[in-house]
């Protein structure tokens, strides 16, 4: 069974997977799972995936940066076994180059709780994996979502302490990316 078949019904899933139209498809999907979703200053989520996905280059940025959450956010605590998984995508024809930028972007959780600084570093080392893969699109894609994180319009919204935490998790990462992406096009 695809785990979206949970989240957004089987008729729904049927019918998205005959769209020929990539972005649509996307488009779709990402409306139906996020539209009740709000980010951490209570405003829309979808808002956030639209605005990395405009700043993606090519169809194939677009698609991703809508898609980019859908792994590591669509999930349900009780059961997660119903988690969306990266074959689910693959189900519904999202391409492997695609599949690939969004598992290097994707957050793996860490396996016990960590201190402020041991996120940070953790953090930093995933930064460093997506760099070190060579993988344009997920340099592309992160640099991106890091750059919607970090706008100031979104910080604005959110208490002092998680503006701060903010600026350090993403002012060295996001120079770093932005480097490496200008070095690489």
């Amino acid at each position: 069974m695809n785990h979206l078949e949970f989240y957004i019904g089987k008729e729904r899933l049927n019918q998205i997977k005959t769209y020929d139209n990539l972005y649509l498809k996307t488009k779709i999907l990402v409306d139906l799972l996020f539209a009740e979703k709000k980010d951490k200053a209570g405003k829309p989520y979808l808002g956030h995936l639209y605005r990395v996905s405009e700043k993606m280059t090519t169809l194939d940025g677009k698609v991703a940066g809508l898609l980019h959450d859908v792994v590591e956010d669509i999930k349900t605590p009780d059961f997660p076994e119903l988690d969306v998984t990266f074959d689910d995508l693959r189900d519904i024809g999202i391409p492997e180059e695609i599949i690939e930028a969004l598992q290097l972007v994707t957050k793996t959780p860490p396996t016990h709780p960590l201190s402020k600084e041991e996120k940070l570093n953790y953090y930093y080392q995933e930064i460093d994996t997506i760099i070190e893969s060579k993988n344009l699109l997920a340099i592309e894609l992160k640099t991106a979502d890091m750059s919607d994180n970090y706008n100031p319009e979104r910080l604005n919204g959110l208490p002092e302490e998680k503006r701060e935490w903010f600026t350090k998790k993403y002012s060295e990462p996001l120079k770093k990316l932005k480097l490496v992406k200008e070095r690489m096009i």
